[in-house]
């Protein structure tokens, strides 16, 4: 992990954890333009992204950002957003004793304790794409393209190229498996969780949610797939976000 820092301490701090094939720096340059508040933003490269090392587990880097918060003395959390792969290290934040996160938004997960068909699939899946993209060398990924725009799936490809078949397996396995209890009502309380509504993620999720943590506020996006809605509309996603901040 590779911690990238903008805005003074003095402000409430919002961390930012981006999905696969989404740098820290990616997911900073889509929302900032859009927040009206001044804040204090950690927007992490994940292993396997930008300036970070290899992705190993959601523990490893989950320990590197927990050692940083800790270090700077950043204990209180305004916000911790976690988007696809981004809500591994951010559930462990989120639940993690040492912190006080006032509210958590997670998209786009699996909230499985074994997801190992998911696992699996994503395995071939990502594999399979990286072969075709180290022999195309496509400045767009025609599939991504499709779900996600030109733009947005440029971005993600140029990622994609740094991406390892170590990473991919280790990335994959981080988000199939989550160590789940039942949120305490005060928990939920501080939890949104946003699905597109073709998200591949969600039937695992929703036999999940009414089990572990009923009350969360649920949003479904109509018609988008997974992170679909964050990629298409920025402006009024990280509106709706600030939002949910300040309430």
């Amino acid at each position: 992990m590779y911690i990238h820092e903008y805005g003074s301490r003095d402000n409430p701090t919002l961390i930012l954890l981006a999905p696969m094939m989404v740098s820290g720096t990616d997911l900073y340059g889509l929302m900032r333009p859009y927040l009206k508040g001044d804040y204090h933003i950690i927007a992490p490269d994940q292993g396997g992204h930008g300036k970070a090392g290899p992705y190993l587990s959601a523990d490893e880097e989950y320990q590197a950002l927990r050692s940083f918060l800790l270090e700077v003395g950043c204990r209180e959390i305004a916000l911790v957003y976690g988007a696809s792969l981004g809500v591994a290290v951010a559930w462990r934040l989120f639940l993690d004793p040492a912190f006080h996160v006032a509210k958590a938004w997670f998209d786009g997960v699996a909230l499985a304790e074994h997801a190992g068909f998911a696992e699996w699939f994503m395995k071939r899946l990502f594999r399979s794409r990286k072969k075709k993209l180290a022999k195309t060398k496509v400045e767009a990924s025609p599939s991504l393209v499709k779900l996600y725009g030109y733009d947005f799936a440029k971005m993600m490809t140029k990622n994609f190229e740094q991406i390892t078949a170590p990473d991919i397996d280790n990335i994959c396995r981080a988000c199939c498996h989550y160590d789940l209890r039942k949120l305490t009502e005060q928990e939920q309380a501080k939890l949104h969780l946003d699905f597109g509504e073709k998200d591949f993620d969600w039937k695992y999720s929703k036999k999940t949610i009414p089990i572990y943590m009923p009350k969360a506020e649920l949003v479904i996006r109509p018609g988008f797939p997974h992170c679909g809605y964050m990629a298409a509309h920025p402006g009024p996603y990280t509106e709706e976000l600030e939002a949910f901040v300040r309430r």
